[in-house]
């Protein structure tokens, strides 16, 4: 058990000295191969895994040779009758005992220790799916934080220069001071967006840096990914349903937990049964003894007739941990069927909106050419309102995608397909 945890803290001190800095500029693949290093919440399912892992060490060795060495050193004064002379009474001996039958309290026992270390490897993989998701969902933060922000400051740039100008015709008596503060107005409310928008970029790089361990390594710009949903086909709910419920990984995490529990139940019930073990000792003397043996041999059954009710209470906890598994799991079962449904729904209005989002795209773009050439005729001065807008239609399309991209995820998370799944009896580490 020492040892698991040295080793656990060892892993840990090596990884946090191989960090090397956020590559500028930051991409999903990079951002998301670095959500497997050095979380803390990493950290601990590893270390959960181990100390389960140590527990089934422990079971296993309750059936295994028991071996020890014994020395004495005494010395005796001895009566005046004894023949042998001296005051050295000493020994050496070697001791074997080993469990050869307990009527399947120690089966049980290894079951239980056993599926609680297939339980802590799925949620190891659960943990990061869930990390997974984090660094996704903060990445995709700072890219639509930082359109916001060409959006907003677009938007006071515009509203600015019209300011000015309005200013300048005040001076030429073509305007009134109630125009110009109505625009100053409109103005001071759109630079508090952009300074609000610019806040939110620096809140949501600090984040993505936290969420991917780096707290003192906040990315400065990051790539846009290149999203394509062509391949993705979205299948009825009910067949997404019964895959999620195969193949969850906590729901796998949770029925291991009940197969540990039914396992812990059965070894309680057996708390009265009898035992038989082994036994070899021999030993060495300084003097010959007669009721001193050279070695011995035995097997010795042990048959408890009473416990004071120790083994009815440890069958009444194992079986409200049974039940608590099972209520647990029922819980989570109903949980996941509507989280399934709420993503496919999500994921059909995505559809939808995707739709839409292109189309206004393809209409801004259309409008800031027109607009673009009036403002080179000197006809209508809306050209920055069309830059705005464009940049708003772009910042929709983005936020489709990316939500989309981000349900998808989350839908491959429940479906136990965002990570690879633990390897039978590896390590835990997928």
């Amino acid at each position: 058990m020492r040892a698991a945890w040295g080793g656990m803290l060892m892993l840990a001190a090596a990884r946090s000295l191989a960090l090397e800095p956020l590559p500028n500029p930051l991409t999903l693949e990079a951002a998301l191969r670095l959500a497997q290093g050095t979380q803390p919440e990493l950290l601990a399912a590893e270390a959960a895994v181990r100390a389960a892992e140590a527990e089934r060490i422990r079971a296993e060795a309750r059936t295994g040779l028991n071996a020890r060495a014994e020395a004495r050193l005494r010395w005796v004064q001895n009566p005046l009758q004894t023949p042998e002379p001296g005051h050295d009474d000493h020994r050496l001996g070697l001791v074997l005992r080993k469990t050869l039958y307990d009527f399947g309290r120690s089966e049980a026992a290894v079951l239980a220790a056993g599926t609680d270390v297939e339980a802590r490897r799925w949620l190891l993989a659960e943990v990061r799916q869930r990390q997974v998701l984090a660094v996704m969902e903060a990445y995709f933060d700072v890219l639509l934080a930082d359109m916001a922000f060409y959006r907003d400051n677009e938007d006071m740039s515009v509203k600015y220069v019209r300011l000015d100008r309005l200013r300048d015709r005040r001076e030429l008596g073509q305007v009134s001071d109630l125009e110009v503060l109505e625009q100053e107005a409109r103005y001071q409310e759109s630079r508090r967006r952009r300074y609000r928008s610019q806040h939110r970029q620096r809140l949501t790089r600090t984040r993505l840096a936290e969420a991917l361990n780096r707290p003192d390594d906040v990315p400065a710009d990051l790539e846009p990914p290149r999203l394509d949903f062509s391949a993705r086909k979205l299948e009825e709910v009910e067949v997404l349903q019964r895959q999620a419920l195969e193949n969850n990984f906590r729901l796998r995490a949770l029925r291991a937990r009940l197969r540990a529990a039914r396992a812990r139940l059965a070894e309680a019930r057996r708390g009265l049964r009898p035992e038989l073990r082994g036994e070899a000792e021999a030993f060495a003397y300084s003097r010959l003894r007669g009721s001193g043996d050279e070695w011995r041999v035995g097997v010795i059954l042990e048959y408890p007739l009473a416990d004071g009710g120790l083994t009815d209470a440890a069958v009444a906890r194992a079986q409200a941990e049974v039940f608590s598994v099972q209520a647990e799991l029922a819980r989570l079962e109903r949980k996941i069927r509507l989280a399934v449904l709420d993503l496919w729904l999500e994921l059909d209005a995505l559809r939808v909106r995707r739709d839409e989002a292109r189309t206004e795209v393809d209409y801004r773009e259309l409008y800031l050419d027109r607009s673009r050439a009036l403002y080179e005729m000197e006809v209508r001065t809306d050209l920055g309102d069309a830059m705005t807008r464009i940049t708003d239609a772009q910042l929709k399309a983005m936020e489709v995608d990316l939500r989309t991209a981000l349900a998808w995820a989350r839908l491959d998370a429940l479906r136990g397909r965002l990570v690879p799944q633990p390897a039978a009896g590896g390590e835990g580490a997928p």
